[in-house]
Parts: structure tokens; C-alpha cells; sequence
């Protein structure tokens, strides 16, 4: 009897009751530490593939319409890229949200990319002739299934505008082609205006259909074609720049002593190989150095006739040389690349309102056709060869807290601090170079 109720009446010890917590608790910890990691590298990974699905539709789309571009011999301008709120053209759209001018250029050329319309809409379809198409890349901030939509749904994206071939034939390429010096016609003169093309998704018959391509209303509920739901190729994008990489037709010497001894030769002034790819890149207006003391960089890459010392990649240009090219706001003196020794940083040209690419020159902003004088030309002398893209997308984390924000201050333009912490904090870069065939890439 007293060892059955020794029995019942045994138990735990304190101290192991104690003992046993502990090592229960330190398991739970183990456990809840794998799984918070586990989701910590599943999220991020789900992030990244997100952000990787995104940045292949714009930037496979974007290798295939410049490796196919357009850019013809014949003194005609092929290419434009027009920055938002640019006072060079006529109706250019302003920037959108809390966008930069500079991350979100409006960029059209013509190409034969292999995803072109091949049929005429409608029941009583025919195959469409000609393969060149009319191609416009912009960013927008407007929900993909209305327009604008409500703040929690309007995120920004890339919306690709591809004009089927023979509406390009019958209005884009006759603009093109009656350009001359005095009368110049380019491809913002046909994106800013209303044109036919066909609509593929029109309801309830696909047909064609006349409408603004680019016009200034951004948060339009009818928007331009150009900003239609049916355009849309990839969401969450805040930035979509652009390197043009370029060679030259200057010589980097001259080739004999008559040329040398020639004060109207012109080569270029770091000594620079034709064949050398120079970046033509894309500036702020607060960033124009054309303004600034050659002390401070001047305008960067300015090109001089010759005349004076000869001049290579051992010593900087001197003020007294002549300059080749205009700068947008006058002639200014040639200045060293960048402050600092020689020559340190690699010199660049740049543009900050419009860029119209010729096949062997290219005109930044508003500089004029026609020479100015004797001893300046008004352009790059550049050949395009290739074009490096890079686009900035938001992981679905950072676009749900944008889109948050967007409808607690119910406005599409958050404060900036908010915007320039997300994309730091959520923002994913992915870059693809991209040769142009067309003009020996």
C-alpha cells in the first residue's frame, strides 16, 4: 500500500520541469528562426523573379526593335528620343508621378521587329505587306485595366506602341521622306498627332481606328494610343534609361602633313580611333554643364577644329581653341573633360530635352541642321552602333507601399522622399546592351 502511494504521488522535479521548458523553448526558437529565414529567402526570391519577369518583356522587346532599326543613308533622321516636358517640340507630355524627366524618355524609331502585326484586322482578314513598323516606348501611371484607375491600382509601366506596317507605309514613312534641310520633318512630327492604325483588340470587331498616338493628358480617361491598356508590357517600372554608343567619322590624327598643316581639318581632339564607341547619354536640365566655366567641366565633350598645338589624350583643350560644335546655348570655350587631373574621367556628350538620330550624325536637342559657320558643325559626328538599356523595376513589397501611399494621400504623386526610399529600398536594375544592326553594330 505505501509503495502504491509512493508511486502516485511521484512526479516532476522543479528542476526538470525547468530543464525540459528550456530545451522545449530553444527548439521553438530553432524552428520559428528556420522558418523566418525560409520566408525571408523565399520572398526575396519570389521578389527577384518578379522583377526579372518584368525587366525581360521590356528589355527582349527593346533588343528586338533596335537590332532591327531603321537608319537609313539618306539624310533623314530615323530615330527621336523627346524627354518629358521638353520645350524643343510641340506637345510634349509632362513628367509622370514622381518621375524624373530623365528616367522616363518617350523614344520612337522605326524597325522590323519578328512580334509585328502580320494580318489586317477583321473578319475578312488579308496578310499585311511591308515588314517596317512605326515603334514608341514610354512610361505611364495608370491601372492596366482602366484608365486612370483608382491610386490603389495605377502603377507605373512600359507601354510599347507598335503601328502596324502598312498604316507605317501609307502616313509615317511619307512624313519621313519629304524632310529636307530647310523643312525637316521627324518622328515626334507623326507621334503627336492622331493616326490610323489598326486596333487588335478593339470590341466588339478588331478594325482600324483613328486616334491620338502622344498627346499632353496623362491621367486622361480616354487616353492616347500610346497609353492604352492594350500597350501595356511590364508594370513596376520607375526608370528606363538609355546609353546611345556611338563611333565617329573624325579621324584621330591627320594623315599627312598637308592635313596637319590645314587649319579647317578636323579630327578629334583626344586623339580618339574613329572605331572608339563614345556614350552619348541622357542629363537633367540642373545638370547642362554647356553654362558652366570650362574650371567646372564645361560642356564635356566639345570637339576643336585643330588649329593651334596638336592636341591627344597627354594634354586638355585650351580655350583658345576653336570649337567645332555648338553648345545648345552659344559657342563656348573647350574645357577639360571633368575637374580633376587629365585625363581622369572619360569624356562624354550628352542631351537633356531631344535627341534625333540621323545614320551618321546625331543632333542633340535643339541645335540647328544647317551650319552655323565655317568652323563649327551643329551635331555629333557619330554613328549609333549600339544603344544600352537599363530599367529600374519595384519588387511586389515596394510597389504595394507605393500604391499605399498613392491612396492614402490620394494623389499619383507621393512625397519624394517616400519614393526615392522605396525605390532604394525595392528597386531591382537589370541592363541589356544592344547592338544596331542596321548601321553596322
Amino acid at each position: 500500500m505505501k509503495n502504491l502511494l509512493r508511486s502516485v504521488r511521484a512526479g516532476f522535479t522543479l528542476l526538470e520541469v525547468m530543464v525540459s521548458t528550456a530545451i522545449m523553448v530553444v527548439i521553438v526558437l530553432t524552428v520559428v528562426s528556420i522558418a523566418s529565414d525560409t520566408l525571408r529567402v523565399y520572398d526575396r526570391a519570389v521578389a527577384d523573379l518578379s522583377t526579372q519577369s518584368e525587366a525581360r518583356g521590356v528589355l527582349d522587346a527593346m533588343d528586338n526593335d533596335f537590332s532591327t532599326a531603321v537608319l537609313r543613308a539618306d539624310g533623314r533622321c530615323w530615330m527621336e528620343v523627346v524627354v518629358p516636358g521638353s520645350a524643343d517640340v510641340t506637345g510634349a507630355p509632362g513628367a509622370v508621378g514622381n518621375l524624373q524627366p530623365t528616367d522616363h524618355p518617350i523614344v520612337m524609331l522605326f524597325s522590323a521587329p519578328p512580334d509585328r502585326p502580320r494580318w489586317t484586322p477583321g473578319a475578312n482578314r488579308r496578310a499585311l505587306r511591308g515588314d517596317v513598323s512605326a515603334v514608341a516606348y514610354r512610361i505611364g501611371q495608370r491601372s492596366p485595366f482602366d484608365a486612370p484607375g483608382e491610386k490603389i491600382q495605377q502603377v507605373y509601366g512600359v507601354y510599347r506602341t507598335l503601328i502596324d506596317s502598312e498604316s507605317t507605309f501609307a502616313e509615317a514613312m511619307p512624313l519621313i521622306l519629304s524632310s529636307t534641310i530647310d523643312q525637316p520633318r521627324y518622328p515626334w512630327d507623326y507621334w503627336s498627332g492622331s493616326r490610323r492604325f489598326a486596333n487588335y483588340s478593339r470590341l466588339p470587331n478588331p478594325d482600324y481606328e483613328t486616334r491620338s498616338l502622344v498627346d499632353a493628358n496623362i491621367a486622361s480617361t480616354t487616353p492616347c494610343w500610346t497609353m492604352d491598356e492594350n500597350n501595356f508590357i511590364a508594370s513596376n517600372v520607375v526608370a528606363m534609361n538609355m546609353v546611345f554608343w556611338c563611333s565617329s567619322m573624325l579621324p584621330a590624327t591627320a594623315g599627312d602633313a598637308a592635313q596637319a598643316a590645314n587649319t579647317s581639318f578636323l579630327k578629334d581632339p583626344l586623339g580618339r580611333q574613329p572605331q572608339a564607341l563614345r556614350p552619348v547619354v541622357l542629363v537633367g536640365r540642373g545638370d547642362d554643364k554647356s553654362a558652366m566655366p570650362a574650371s567646372q567641366g564645361g560642356y564635356l565633350a566639345m570637339y576643336s577644329t585643330g588649329q593651334g598645338v596638336a592636341r591627344g589624350l597627354t594634354q586638355p583643350p585650351q580655350a583658345s581653341d576653336v570649337a567645332l560644335r555648338f553648345a545648345p546655348n552659344s559657342a563656348p570655350a573647350v574645357p577639360m573633360p571633368m575637374p580633376g587631373a587629365w585625363p581622369n574621367i572619360h569624356p562624354f556628350d550628352y542631351y537633356s530635352s531631344r535627341l534625333r538620330v540621323f545614320a551618321d550624325r546625331i543632333y542633340p536637342d535643339n541645335l540647328p541642321l544647317r551650319m552655323p559657320t565655317t568652323t563649327a558643325i551643329p551635331y555629333l559626328p557619330y554613328s549609333l552602333k549600339a544603344v544600352e538599356v537599363s530599367v529600374t523595376i519595384l519588387t511586389p513589397e515596394g510597389s504595394k507601399e507605393l500604391r499605399s501611399l498613392q491612396m492614402v494621400n490620394d494623389n499619383q504623386k507621393i512625397p519624394d522622399a517616400d519614393f526615392k526610399r522605396i525605390v532604394f529600398q525595392h528597386g531591382r536594375n537589370y541592363t541589356r546592351y544592344i547592338r544596331v544592326l542596321s548601321n553596322g553594330g
